[in-house]
């Protein structure tokens, strides 16, 4: 039979564990430093043991990293780890012990807040568990500590003394036991009499309540039939002081009415006697004063002069009144005479004015302008000496009066003007100076009629309480037409009309 194992075969198997051992190495050596995606990050440990090269560096349990490097860094050490996850600057980093042998990992928290950390950056949240040397430590005080307790009970209990302690302890809590037994037994009989005692108490309290509830029904009972007989005693009192009207019988087709009560009747009574008596009493007095010639009524009774003062002073005050409240008017005139046309331009004003901060102003413009068109006439002729059309074009100027209506309201030395200017929709603007002696006013208007609207300048000087002068120039954005021109005015107010009309002879028919 031949040998089971051949130098052939036993090459083999070396050879095969030759490969396994290092194929094992390299997967051991295997890390991520070929991880592209691999960066290394730094963070300060005050102790690093149990920390080597290549330890584990995880993330909820998983593999994510390892440890490039540790090094000194004064009293501390600086440990490098390179990770293939994103971190973030709120990462914290904890040295975790695997088992009781001494392997130590580091476990990481990649943060979620912060931003992300890059490669060569420090990661400053560091947590520290507690290590078994310091739990030793901690269990070796704590020994320490049971075995004084055991020596001090070892010193109070061991010996005779402490044996007679305990002996003494025990008595103690024998004459304890026998003392509450004597007490219970003696005072048996007196707790089972408070028990029956209170069992009575309690049944008679049960029989009083009882009882009570009957009785406390019957006052209820008598306290509402009294209630109602006052009510019913209120009621009538009340129909025989304020009787109403009985239902069916009111006035076919009137509404039920309150009939007259004593008490209305009392009372109208009572407040007819005092107005009568106050009445008489100042009828007495007023026509005592009268007699005597008191008071403004005694003097107009007794004394003419008085009489004709109050008239004229009635008169004056009325005027003073109706001029108060009713409407100023301001009529005024105005001719204007342009430059460059050679022609005159007239107004007619009137001015309603309700407050002295605002009037409703109507004009009646004579423009010699007027309203300008151009006619073109197209005449056709068979004459073959001339054109066969002949074209002709004339200027008609029509509707040489116009009307202005503006409302205007007045702001400290300016007043705003709008509404319908020289037939025109339009709007003006006047600053007055000097206690309005000087006025400088301008209006925009015609929008459509040429190229550009119609605007309008003018000053206006009061010299005298109804002359004024005035000059200006008128269409400045069309440079055409634009043109100079003065004029004069006359202007008066409704009291100015009343006196002249009222001193003015009147025709004779």
């Amino acid at each position: 039979m031949k040998a089971f194992f051949t130098p052939f075969k036993v090459g083999l198997v070396v050879l095969g564990g030759f490969a396994a051992f290092f194929w094992m190495f390299g997967m051991v050596r295997e890390g991520i430093d070929d991880d592209a995606a691999g960066y290394r990050v730094w963070a300060i440990f005050k102790d690093a043991s149990g920390l080597a090269d290549k330890s584990r560096v995880v993330v909820a349990g998983i593999n994510i990293g390892q440890i490039d490097k540790i090094e000194l860094a004064g009293d501390q050490a600086k440990v490098w780890i390179k990770v293939n996850t994103p971190l973030k600057s709120d990462a914290r980093i904890a040295k975790k012990q695997a088992s009781l042998l001494g392997e130590y990992y580091l476990l990481l928290t990649p943060g979620y807040t912060g931003t992300p950390l890059k490669d060569g950056d420090q990661i400053t949240n560091i947590e520290y568990d507690v290590a078994p040397a310091d739990l030793i430590n901690e269990l070796k005080g704590i020994t320490q500590n049971v075995e004084e307790i055991t020596a001090s009970l070892k010193k109070v209990i061991s010996g005779p003394e402490g044996e007679e302690r305990l002996v003494h302890i025990l008595e103690n809590i024998d004459r304890t036991v026998a003392e509450v037994k004597r007490a219970v037994v003696d005072n048996g009989p007196k707790v089972d009499q408070v028990v029956d005692n209170v069992v009575q108490v309690t049944q008679e309290a049960k029989v009083f309540v009882k009882d009570f509830r009957g009785d406390a029904r019957k006052l209820m009972t008598d306290a509402r039939m009294m209630a109602a007989d006052a009510r019913a005693v209120t009621a009538g009192v009340r129909r025989f002081i304020d009787p109403m009207v009985a239902e069916g019988e009111t006035v076919a087709g009137a509404p039920p009415q309150k009939a007259p009560s004593v008490r209305d009747a009392v009372v109208h009574l009572e407040s007819a006697l005092k107005n009568l008596d106050g009445t008489m009493e100042r009828a007495n007095s007023i026509a005592a004063k009268i007699d005597e010639g008191k008071g403004s009524i005694g003097r107009l009774v007794n004394d003419d002069k008085l009489v004709d003062s109050m008239t004229d002073l009635v008169d004056e005050g009325g005027r003073f009144v109706r001029r108060l409240t009713r409407l100023q008017f301001q009529v005024a005139m105005r001719a204007e005479y342009y430059l460059s046309q050679g022609s005159v331009k007239n107004y007619l004003e009137l001015r309603l004015q309700p407050r002295p901060d605002k009037y409703y102003l109507i004009q009646i413009v004579d423009d010699p302008k007027g309203s300008t068109k151009l006619v073109e006439t197209v005449t056709a002729t068979s004459d073959s000496m001339s054109d066969p059309v002949i074209r002709s074009q004339e200027s008609i100027t029509e509707d040489r009066f116009r009307l202005s209506l503006q409302f205007a309201k007045r702001f400290y030395f300016a007043t705003g003007r709008i509404g319908i200017v020289e037939s025109t929709g339009g709007a003006g603007l006047d600053l007055n100076f000097f206690d309005d002696s000087l006025e400088i006013s301008s209006d925009i208007f015609a929008f459509s009629a040429n190229l550009n609207p119609r605007f309008r300048m003018r000053a206006i000087y009061r010299f005298f309480t109804h002359l004024y002068v005035a000059a200006g120039v008128d269409d400045v954005f069309n440079d055409e037409l634009s043109d100079l021109f003065v004029g004069a005015g006359v202007q008066f107010t409704d009291d100015d009309l009343s006196a002249i009309l009222a001193t003015a002879p009147t025709p004779s028919l």
